[in-house]
């Protein structure tokens, strides 16, 4: 059998507008979510949130872009990018943080490198913790 991602373009695993998922989502490939996640995320690539994806949960990755909506925190090991159709709740701890305007954002950024990195993979158990309660209170 050969290889599902031949090339670059096919290495962005999509999520679609139909799906909602309910857990901990693990992913080492570039993903897209236009979906509902409900639960934390936690890559080691890039994520893209789409203008109808939607998470209730703490999201970690190396770079994260949001066009949807998020409710909990996002740690990024590289950078955070808020388009304008973003709607965002939570806290971004990041090294470089992108909020373009027309965007909704409520929260604080820290963009302290040491401490969002050590934040990021330090307090991977405490998002955890916090994204089980966020979504044991969306039930």
């Amino acid at each position: 059998m050969s290889n599902p991602y031949d090339n670059s373009t096919d290495k962005v695993s999509v999520l679609g507008p139909t799906l909602v998922f309910k857990g901990e989502l693990s992913a080492e490939e570039d993903l897209m979510l236009k979906g509902r996640v409900e639960g934390a995320i936690h890559h080691t690539a890039s994520l893209r949130i789409g203008k109808e994806g939607s998470v209730l949960g703490n999201i970690e990755a190396k770079f994260i872009a949001v066009e949807g909506r998020v409710e909990g925190d996002l740690h990024a090991f590289a950078s955070v990018t808020v388009k304008e159709s973003a709607d965002i709740k939570g806290n971004i701890y990041a090294p470089t943080v992108s909020l373009l305007e027309g965007a909704r954002f409520n929260g604080s950024i820290d963009m302290d490198k040491g401490e969002a990195a050590a934040r990021g993979s330090a307090g991977a158990n405490e998002s955890r913790a916090a994204s089980r309660a966020l979504a044991a209170n969306a039930k």
